[in-house]
């Protein structure tokens, strides 16, 4: 006899938190939920042989969340993550799924997603289909699968014949039942560490020789201030000091008057076995920024680190950042990429790290742990400054970038940040005096670097928009190719150059504006009284072919601009400061390429940056939510990348034409990329401008044809040159780029 449905019991397990009946709110990328019974005892007090079940959750995203829900069994070998099972989301977020139960279920594990977010889970059930019940489901979703016309009887029935004779009846009828089996789950870091981190770490012994032959070795000084921290915590982060396999390190420690009655006795009983330890304890509590000073006082080193009271790090951890020095003596700042951990060890939300991105950086504190600073540079910038308490390692590493010329980024996780509720690796939203903080390092950072216009937080705590005075205004040309088309924008035909121009003249706050159009000599009698109504100029392409980079390059020849804005006729301005933006950019020493946020009409991302991943380069986050913050965000602030889009991107004439202009040889795809790495080959940067935001009314569902002999040609100019992208981790998906851990691998 099947049993009846059961509705489940929904219980909080890990790092989510309620907001309300049946809202939660994640606080991590591991979210946990246990089904069980209600009332408690077994789940299923029957045995399931195998058995099929109908899965229903009541399951939505709130706001910018986006659910990938994993369902996890217990057969009695524990949650593991290759048998974890991808659940299918309704349109409404909903889940209604066939899920196969394996003989013994010990328990059931749900996670709704892999980031923070907020959501709603209310109502969960299971219903056991007895044999009959289970195919007829499986026949009717892969009916349901079918296009519509081919659901109806008459073609329907043709098609099932087909199929019959195309297979042997028992590859049939595996394939019908593997049709209902969830998808495997997305990568999972677990996977990562178990496949790349561990196969490469090096025995004691090796890293022993290692270290050996090492031309330099440096004294580490580890700087870290403790105050009333959780024993397990604070001994935890202790024996990860005193594992490294690097020996050459001096942990300088000042207890900031703690009250806890075990920090003393713990910390003077470790200055007393350990040498390399050296201990100040104050008599008056002052302060994280007094507490690491008086640390930071006790060193002796040629190198500094810091290491918070309650973090650890792994036995490699200064060994892999001293090899990275000898392998490029010149450095000055070193960083290496870091994780979370849980308070019961379980590390999870890696952040691999772009290379050096100085834009980045003045967006978020991204450099973080594990780095390294060269102690005579740190004696020239001073210690900790008491106005950035609470971000004053952030503060730190903005004053001390401004005199390192040589940075260096070390791709490997070395450092595990404690999440204690409460802290701020929890959420930046724990501690609203560090975003504070954080503002007056960035003001004092832009006054210091070229002057202040403006520091304001993005939506998202612990990222921040930096923008400098605008000492002069040049004159922009905003070059714009156009077929002079119409186009469907919003339920209505819309003349795409002339709306463009409209939104360019009554948006736009800058007031030094040049409008070249570069027209292919057909433009009809509207869409030229368009072009002298907003006092824009045109030029026409006379050649037969098309050729959009010559014909940007003829534009740029017309326009007079000390500054370029190349434009695509399908675009519409949103923040009217969006030219200020970009050029506050574009006049930081050192960048090269500007580009927006550009959104369909959806109001989806649309672009974000440009990344080149095996010579190809695409769209990171392409489609997702306005709201996205991206990786650690990288939506939300600037960020550097290798490329930006030529349909909104800004350049110095100067610069633009020391390259030579767009490359006509590209003559559809690639020349906007292509552009950013020649500029990138004099040493200049392209930036992804997120102040700067515009609609593109490209279709969200158009497919992405590129010439296969534009394509080869990329390839032939740039696979040897940049074999990596250094501005997206080599282990997350490329097709398409997400900046998430590909799940063909993990």
């Amino acid at each position: 006899m099947i049993a009846s449905k059961i509705l489940c019991q929904i219980e909080p397990k890990g790092q989510v938190e309620p907001e309300g009946e049946g809202l939660w709110r994640s606080t991590g990328s591991d979210p946990q939920f246990r089904l069980t019974r209600p009332g408690g005892g077994r789940l299923f007090p029957f045995r399931l042989a195998g058995g099929w079940v109908r899965l229903r959750l009541d399951l939505a995203p709130l706001g910018t969340a986006k659910l990938v829900p994993l369902l996890y069994v217990d057969d009695g070998t524990g949650f593991r993550e290759d048998a974890a099972m991808r659940l299918e989301l309704r349109e409404d977020g909903s889940v209604d799924d066939l899920i196969r139960l394996p003989r013994r279920v010990r328990g059931l594990r749900l996670d709704p997603l892999a980031a923070s977010g907020r959501f709603r889970l209310s109502r969960a059930s299971l219903e056991p289909l007895g044999f009959v019940r289970a195919a007829g489901a499986v026949a009717r979703r892969l009916v349901a699968r079918l296009p519509e016309a081919e659901r109806r009887p008459a073609a329907l029935i043709p098609h099932l014949a087909r199929l019959g004779l195309s297979r042997p009846p028992a590859a049939l009828w595996r394939d019908f039942w593997d049709s209902a089996r969830p998808r495997p789950a997305s990568a999972s870091y677990a996977a990562w560490i178990e496949r790349v981190e561990r196969p490469a770490l090096l025995a004691p012994e090796a890293m022993r020789a290692a270290i050996a032959g090492f031309a330099l070795r440096p004294r580490i000084s580890i700087v870290m201030p403790v105050y009333n921290t959780p024993e397990p915590y604070l001994a935890a982060a202790l024996a990860s000091i005193r594992a490294q396999a690097y020996p050459d390190w001096e942990l300088c420690l000042c207890d900031d008057a703690s009250t806890a009655p075990h920090i003393a006795p713990m910390l003077a009983r470790l200055a007393a076995e350990e040498p390399r330890v050296r201990l100040r304890s104050r008599t008056k509590n002052g302060g994280i920024v007094a507490a690491s000073n008086d640390a930071l006082a006790l060193a002796t080193g040629d190198w500094l680190t810091l290491i918070d009271h309650d973090d650890t790090i792994p036995p490699h951890a200064l060994y892999a950042l001293v090899a990275a020095l000898n392998a490029a003596p010149e450095t000055d700042f070193l960083y290496s990429d870091e994780d979370k951990i849980t308070v019961e060890g379980a590390r999870y939300e890696p952040f691999f790290k772009p290379d050096w991105s100085p834009e980045t950086l003045e967006a978020c504190m991204y450099t973080a742990h594990l780095a390294l600073y060269r102690m005579d540079l740190v004696g020239r910038i001073g210690g900790f400054r008491a106005e950035c308490e609470g971000a004053q390692d952030y503060d730190f590493v903005l004053r001390y970038t401004e005199h390192a010329r040589h940075v260096r980024h070390v791709p490997q996780v070395l450092y595990h940040w404690r999440a204690i509720p409460g802290s701020t690796a929890q959420a930046m939203d724990n501690k609203g005096y560090v975003v504070a903080a954080a503002i007056r390092a960035l003001e004092d950072r832009a006054r210091r670097t070229g002057g202040l216009d403006r520091v304001r937080p993005t939506a998202f705590a612990g990222s921040f928009h930096l923008r400098r005075t605008l000492r002069e205004r040049p004159l922009v040309s905003i070059v714009i190719p156009t077929a002079g088309r119409d186009s469907t924008v919003r339920g209505r035909t819309v003349d795409l150059l002339a709306a463009c121009l409209a939104s360019i003249r009554t948006t736009s706050t800058y007031e030094r504006i040049e409008i070249v159009a570069v027209d292919n000599g057909d433009l009809r009698p509207e869409t030229r009284a368009a072009i002298e109504r907003h006092g824009a100029r045109s030029v026409t392409w006379e050649r037969p072919e098309f050729n959009v980079a010559a014909k940007m390059n003829l534009g740029a020849r017309t326009a007079t601009g000390a500054v370029l804005i190349f434009l695509n006729d399908d675009v519409e301005i949103i923040a009217p400061d969006w030219i200020e933006a970009m050029l506050a950019l574009l006049r930081i020493p050192g960048v090269g390429a500007v580009g927006a946020k550009l959104l369909f009409e959806t109001g989806e991302l649309q672009h974000v940056g440009v990344s080149v991943l095996d010579a190809t380069p695409d769209h990171p986050r392409r489609t997702y939510p306005r709201e996205d913050p991206g990786h650690f965000f990288s939506t939300a602030g600037n960020r550097n990348y290798l490329a930006v889009t030529g349909a909104c991107v800004m350049v110095a004439r100067a610069d633009f034409e020391a390259v030579g202009g767009f490359d006509e040889g590209f003559a559809v795809n690639y020349n906007d990329v292509d552009l950013c790495l020649r500029l990138r080959e004099r040493g200049l940067r392209s930036v992804y401008c997120a102040e700067a935001e515009l609609y593109h009314y490209e279709s969200r569902n158009r497919a992405r044809t590129v010439d296969p002999a534009e394509h080869d040609r990329f390839r032939a100019r740039w696979a040897q040159a940049i074999p990596r992208d250094p501005y997206y981790g080599e282990w997350f998906e490329a097709l398409p780029p997400t900046f998430e851990l590909d799940p063909a691998r993990f």
